[in-house]
């Protein structure tokens, strides 16, 4: 089990002080805009966020860690958060695609990304604009 205090590096006794400078430490090395868009940077940076707003406020963070005592405190630990409901047919498409071969989800990661897309349409749009005026 993966605690808020471990994804944001500290101790749980940690100040505040601490808390904030490795959540800046932390956005710096994962934020997607400075870790290249790498699928793994956008799941821990969301991580980080959630650990860093729980633990940043006094009162989210003094149930976070009453809650932790009591789980770890009972022998049946249930999950910490409650499990995410995702409608069936955004499931279906999600497995299709995390199925899909490397290549194709690699390439259209790449054409879904707008500094590729719209120098590409802008291009294209040069091509058709020129043909058309070669005819007239």
């Amino acid at each position: 089990m993966s605690t808020h205090y471990e994804s944001l590096h500290v101790t749980e006794d940690a100040p505040d002080e601490v808390i904030r400078a490795s959540y800046r430490v932390l956005c710096l090395k994962h934020h997607p805009d400075t870790a290249g868009d790498r699928p793994q940077s956008l799941r821990k940076m969301q991580r980080i966020n959630d650990a860093y707003a729980t633990l940043s406020d006094t009162v989210r963070r003094s149930d976070y860690d009453a809650e932790l005592r009591r789980m770890r405190n009972s022998s049946s630990a249930p999950p910490m958060t409650a499990p995410v409901h995702i409608p069936a047919a955004r499931r279906r498409n999600h497995e299709r695609l995390l199925s899909a071969p490397f290549w194709l989800r690699s390439t259209l990661g790449w054409l879904c990304d707008a500094r590729v897309v719209l120098p590409v349409v802008a291009i294209i749009w040069l091509v058709v604009y020129w043909v058309v005026s070669q005819k007239q």
